[in-house]
């Protein structure tokens, strides 16, 4: 698969590959992806990750969608040449780490009646974000309370979408605002001209 942007299609064995589950037999993962079938092969040496919290492989369901990264590209020879791994090309790869990927919203929130959420996504959309005593907070990877949350913060809610525009959100993190719109310069003024001189009479 060619890579993508913003966790767009991306091969499975680089980073941004991910899919959906649609079978788990022994330790292999099927994946339905972007270009076709994947094959994940797992070992007890593979990361798995939901939430920004550890899980074991049993939690994986079909159905999720995962993002998955292959063994490290490059890794020093006892030569100390580099080795190169190549890209899976059959359509089969090890795990080295494998994260769940829930459903995102991302905006600005405009208001927070009672953890009820209105954002304003990127596109301008509205979005609703429900959050309950259970949701986590977070600032960056420190986990903080729902009072950093208010009208203007931009966060990145993680859940169960409950439809188009809804979410019920497990994870809420705040992030930095993007920076405003350049704004053109304002256009000098004309010069002035100087003012003409008169010779005394």
């Amino acid at each position: 698969m060619g890579a993508g942007p913003m966790g767009g299609p991306g091969p499975l064995g680089g980073p941004g590959g991910r899919g959906t589950i649609t079978a788990i037999s022994g330790s292999t993962l099927t994946l339905r992806t972007f270009n076709g079938t994947e094959t994940v092969d797992t070992s007890s040496s593979t990361i798995y990750t939901k939430e920004m919290a550890s899980i074991t492989f049993a939690d994986l369901q079909v159905g999720d969608v995962v993002a998955v990264a292959g063994p490290p590209p490059v890794s020093p020879s006892s030569s100390g040449s580099a080795k190169v791994t190549p890209a899976p090309t059959s359509g089969t790869v090890d795990a080295s780490r494998i994260t769940v990927v829930e459903p995102t919203f991302v905006g600005r929130v405009t208001t927070d009646r009672g953890g009820l959420l209105t954002l304003v996504g990127r596109d301008g959309q509205l979005l609703t974000v429900d959050t309950t005593g259970s949701t986590a907070y977070y600032r960056g990877r420190q986990k903080v309370t729902s009072s950093v949350v208010s009208d203007g913060t931009v966060v990145v809610a993680e859940g169960t979408r409950t439809g188009v525009t809804s979410l019920d959100a497990v994870v809420v993190s705040v992030v930095p605002a993007p920076p405003a719109p350049g704004r053109a310069p304002a256009p000098h003024d004309p010069p002035v001209p100087p003012a003409s001189s008169k010779s005394a009479s």
